[in-house]
């Protein structure tokens, strides 16, 4: 579990209060954006980040007019993308 921090443009915060509950994550702040004043800074805190993991993505796709998560990207402090760990399986044989 990580505090990530997530931007979102403002004109997009209601679009994402309707899918904040499929994170597998709540929110524990929000602030202005230092760069940009049409931006939001929501830290959230993820179950499923990476412990080292800083800032995240969410992708979204709207599916029956409705908005579903893709896929949710996360980086280091140094701005590095954490490649998602897949488990390895092994082959019986």
């Amino acid at each position: 579990m990580a505090a990530v921090e997530l931007h979102v443009d403002n004109r997009l915060l209601d679009d994402f209060e309707a899918i904040r509950p499929k994170l597998n994550g709540h929110e524990i702040g929000r602030r202005s954006s230092p760069v940009s004043d049409d931006v939001t800074v929501l830290t959230m805190e993820m179950v499923t980040a990476p412990s080292h993991a800083r800032t995240m993505e969410v992708t979204l796709r709207r599916v029956d007019d409705q908005l579903r998560v893709g896929e949710i990207h996360y980086w280091d402090e140094h701005g590095i993308f954490i490649v998602p760990e897949v488990p390895f399986r092994e082959v019986a044989g």
